[in-house]
């Protein structure tokens, strides 16, 4: 049947959109590449299912109508439908590309995905029934082990299937987890964790603190620069001291040790994950990187590849079974319609990809849910988009006064639209043309020959067309802007480096502390060195402070002299909500603000 529908999709587009084509029964075989019995058959097929109309002519020569009677769009639509089942994503919308655009195939492909996606039940193996989830989204997974991952998407899979020593839950508390319980020595540089009996592991194999120590070495030598770097180099070692209790020496105190324990980069996998020795070291990480993940936590992978990520209820998981059976995430190789509810952050992806994803139970930051039976939650975690100067390069940003002149350009661009422009009203960088700059160029001497400043932007390819807007933007003020793209290892190595302007986001969660701190310290690398050691300096305040006052005052005196000394800009802040429907009973959030799989359940339908 897929081939059929292919040979339509062919003679569609061979044809042409006339509903009638005269042409011999020859011409149709040529066309479909085959002979003239197959042909007949194929005309058969399709004239059963009313997809074409044929009426014959006999005799040499003489020729036949045809009549396209379905769209194309539609037939598309239906393609790429079957193939889920068969999971060939990929080819299907390498197949239908050129009807991405279509609204009647978007309105096919939408219908179809609200009926598939979301809640249902299925009939087990034994007959059983399992209630599953079915959540699309856009992002590749491409790694799933804690030590690779790179995405939101890929974090939030991450955080159903490991479980930290310590959790943080949706009020902000750092509660116990894999560890019971938890001392720490008077000079704060020793750490002892208690580990709970009976954990296990997805394989069957118990939880030890010989894993615990096997996860924090494979962290500490890794040459990867993982998130939250900054504060996992202050670990010294980290040993067995019995079976059931790991101790951690620091380097230096840490407040906010216990707060990185907390986080995915620090969840526990097992020891076992050192096999495959023999294979070199990217062989080794590659390997790694794609294999089933083992964790202890709520939800067991057993499928995935690189179109759905199965997760199965762990029935013995230590703090409770979850309530639903299986969450099958689903890559969706295209966009859906912009009529549809507008998600700028997905489950599982960054804000601001602008992806459609139509949940059919859940949404995640829905552009409008009001007036359509849905209900929104606020997640407590929203997202800023950053620009950042790279000081450190020698070029126009060096010089406070065209720093200074930046500052002015984006305050006006993120003015809103005047009255009398037909644009709605923004806040985020616009890419109208803007009106009343002349003074503010005419103002600033942007150099003796009063030639254009010249500006690298570097971002990853999510954010590709903030920058294009932004250096729009900014080639009216006097800037002239070239933009470069690297995916997230090249963006967490020196490559940013190499450009004057960088723009990212930071998301801000219940870790915020954590996470401003990292993206500080990050942001040093890119500065001069008087900047770099003052923003260090603050940095070691903040890291030795017991009290979270003291380290919140410090860590908004950093921000405030990166921004008077125009080092960082913030182009927008965005809040994280989530929309759902009355059926979705337990909703909860992490403390990184995405749904808790593990709470979600589903009434049954009461019998009639």
């Amino acid at each position: 049947m897929l081939k059929l529908h292919q040979q339509y999709l062919l003679l569609h587009s061979q044809l042409g959109d006339t509903t009638e084509h005269t042409l011999t029964l020859s011409d149709l075989a040529e066309l479909l590449d085959c002979t003239h019995r197959n042909t007949l058959t194929i005309v058969k097929k399709m004239a059963n299912l009313g997809w074409i109309h044929w009426h014959a002519q006999r005799g040499r020569a003489r020729r036949s109508v045809l009549s396209l009677l379905v769209p194309a769009d539609q037939i598309a639509a239906e393609y790429m439908m079957q193939t889920i089942n068969r999971r060939e994503l990929q080819e299907a919308a390498d197949q239908v590309r050129a009807f991405s655009g279509s609204p009647s195939m978007q309105y096919y492909l939408n219908q179809w995905l609200l009926g598939y996606t979301g809640y249902h039940t299925e009939a087990g193996t034994s007959n059983e029934s399992i209630d599953t989830l079915r959540l699309p989204i856009r992002q590749q997974l491409h790694a799933l082990d804690p030590l690779y991952i790179n995405l939101l998407a890929e974090s939030f899979v991450t955080s159903h299937v490991y479980d930290g020593l310590v959790q943080r839950d949706e009020h902000g508390q750092i509660l116990p987890a894999l560890a019971h319980t938890w001392d720490v020595s008077d000079d704060s540089l020793t750490w002892t964790f208690h580990l709970r009996k009976g954990v296990h592991f997805h394989s069957g194999r118990s939880l030890s603190a010989s894993d615990v120590v096997f996860t924090f070495e494979r962290l500490q030598s890794t040459a990867r620069r993982t998130l939250y770097r900054e504060v996992s180099k202050h670990i010294h070692s980290v040993e067995a001291a019995s079976p059931l209790t790991v101790r951690f020496q620091l380097n230096t105190p840490h407040e906010l040790f216990l707060s990185f324990l907390t986080t995915s980069r620090a969840v526990i996998v097992p020891s076992s994950q050192s096999a495959h020795t023999a294979m070199n070291q990217s062989e080794r990480e590659h390997m790694q990187s794609r294999q089933l993940p083992i964790g202890t936590g709520p939800f067991k992978v057993t499928l995935w590849d690189n179109h759905m990520c199965r997760l199965e209820a762990y029935p013995t998981y230590f703090q409770g079974r979850a309530l639903i059976d299986r969450v099958d995430i689903l890559q969706i190789p295209w966009s859906t319609s912009k009529t549809s509810h507008k998600s700028s952050q997905d489950l599982n992806t960054t804000a601001d990809e602008n992806i459609e994803s139509p949940f059919f139970h859940l949404m995640h930051n829905p552009s409008n849910a009001s007036g359509t039976g849905w209900t929104e939650a606020s997640s407590g975690v929203s997202v800023t988009k950053l620009l950042t100067c790279n000081t450190q390069k020698p070029g126009p940003l060096n010089d406070p006064g065209v720093r200074a002149y930046l500052q002015r350009c984006i305050d006006l661009i993120q003015q809103p639209v005047s009255e009398t422009s037909n644009t709605e009203h923004k806040t985020d960088v616009i890419s109208e043309p803007l009106v009343g700059t002349t003074d503010l160029m005419d103002s600033f001497v942007r150099s003796p020959d009063k030639q254009e400043i010249v500006l690298n932007i570097a971002t990853i390819p999510q954010y590709r067309l903030d920058a294009e807007q932004l250096a729009f933007a900014l080639e009216q003020l006097g800037f002239s802007c070239t933009i470069h793209t690297g995916d997230m290892e090249q963006f967490k190595g020196d490559w940013r480096l190499e450009s004057d302007l960088i723009l990212f986001s930071l998301i801000q969660d219940r870790d915020e502390e954590l996470r401003r701190y990292d993206l500080y310290a990050t942001l040093s690398e890119h500065l001069e060195p008087f900047s770099k050691e003052m923003v260090k300096h603050m940095l070691q305040t903040v890291a030795i402070s017991p009290l979270a006052t003291k380290r919140k005052q410090t860590l908004d005196e950093v921000e405030g002299y990166l921004v008077s000394e125009h080092l960082m800009f913030s182009l927008s802040q965005k809040p994280v909500e989530t929309a759902y429907l009355p059926s979705v009973r337990g909703l909860s959030f992490n403390s990184q603000g995405w749904v808790n799989l593990r709470h979600i359940w589903f009434p049954s339908k009461e019998l009639e």
